[in-house]
């Protein structure tokens, strides 16, 4: 594989030299920003010849400077539909409401399907789960869901391909056949001002906290395929440090990959993820079980006891954020991709959320929203 006194007194030094002058100070805008600087300064001042100056100036100064948090590229969704089942509504839902920006998208699968379609497998919504819990869309008012089995309802572990298998996993070298891929593909031209991307979204197993430190999890890969950052090569961006590090990892960093340490060891996406609310794996850093940090009641994963047969019922990642560079007026493209490993059961899902071009230097990152 390839994660100030000085300047005050010169600033009003520079404004008094520019206000004598009659001129008004340039405002320089931030990355993103539209600038409007209008001057109507009129000198009406009149000499009586004794020695007193009127000066009736009726100048005006209006800024209409438009400030763009951190330098984001602002895109209007006005009219985009939100919710539904189609792909359509899976872009406006990711907040992808440019035309010129999404070139196409695709939402496949390499499995044959016995027990579900593949649109039981995705839906644009404006909620997962109960409207008290912490999954409120971060961006306008819905975001996108996929997952390894039907994501309605609160049960989560359909085999939905119902066969052996002989699919495997090209970014883990564990050997083990993968059910129930998902994949969503979205190909984009950045806009042209363009510096980076970051999206936001969370991450749900029911194999929480059973397979922690194991081989058997499933898996959210973002892979990016962009000839300005990574000459094309398919690279899955979305990782971190491991949960547990001396039982599992998924790749030790190289020298010249990006968003890692080289030699360090990170883990995917996934439940092996350092970023994840514990169920009960190791008592929890705080040393209580059931204390999870993201509320996801309604979703079918809360962790909030067990199965019958013992099973906890899952737990999240709560919310992350993954953000990349990308360079200006390029086109590239991402996919979401989703499976179970070894077997179809024991079902995992993901929203994705508020999907943002900034005009601004973006670092390779994946980290929790606060």
């Amino acid at each position: 594989m390839n994660g100030n006194v000085c300047k005050r007194f010169l600033a009003f030094a520079l404004i008094a030299v520019a206000l004598l002058s009659g001129c008004t100070p340039a405002d320089n805008g931030e990355p993103g920003n539209t600038d409007t600087d209008t001057d109507s300064a009129t000198d009406t001042g009149t000499d009586t010849g004794t020695g007193t100056y009127i000066d009736t100036d009726t100048g005006t100064d209006t800024d209409t400077d438009e400030e763009v948090d951190g330098g984001v590229i602002e895109m209007d969704c006005t009219g985009c539909p939100s919710v539904g089942s189609g792909l359509d509504e899976m872009v406006c839902a990711l907040d992808l409401c440019d035309d010129s920006v999404v070139i196409g998208n695709s939402y496949t699968t390499p499995c044959t399907l016995l027990d579900c379609t593949i649109e039981d497998t995705y839906e644009a919504v404006d909620r997962f789960g109960d409207l008290t819990n912490d999954l409120a869309p971060h961006l306008n008012d819905s975001y996108a869901l996929m997952g390894s089995g039907p994501v309605e309802g609160l049960v989560h572990d359909l085999d939905c391909d119902q066969s052996l298998g002989n699919l495997q996993d090209p970014y883990s070298t564990e050997g083990f056949t993968v059910h129930d891929v998902m994949e969503w593909k979205i190909v984009l031209t950045a806009p042209d001002n363009a510096q980076g991307f970051r999206f936001k979204y969370v991450f749900f197993s029911e194999e929480y906290d059973e397979f922690i430190g194991q081989v058997y999890n499933d898996k959210f890969y973002v892979i990016l395929e962009s000839g300005g950052t990574n000459s094309g090569m398919p690279t899955v961006i979305n990782f971190s440090e491991c949960r547990d590090p001396v039982n599992y990892w998924d790749f030790i960093c190289g020298t010249g990959d990006l968003g890692c340490t080289p030699g360090s060891k990170y883990c995917f996406v996934a439940i092996n993820t350092a970023l994840s609310d514990c169920c009960w794996y190791q008592s929890c850093p705080n040393g209580f079980a059931w204390d999870v940090g993201t509320n996801i009641d309604g979703t079918g994963f809360a962790c909030s006891g067990t199965d019958a047969d013992g099973t906890s019922y899952g737990s999240s990642t709560g919310w992350l954020q993954t953000a990349w560079p990308i360079q200006g007026s390029e086109t590239f493209t991402l996919t979401f991709h989703i499976h179970d490993t070894s077997d179809g059961i024991l079902d995992s899902a993901a929203i994705i959320d508020a999907f943002e071009f900034m005009a601004v230097p973006t670092e390779p990152v994946t980290e929790p929203v606060e």
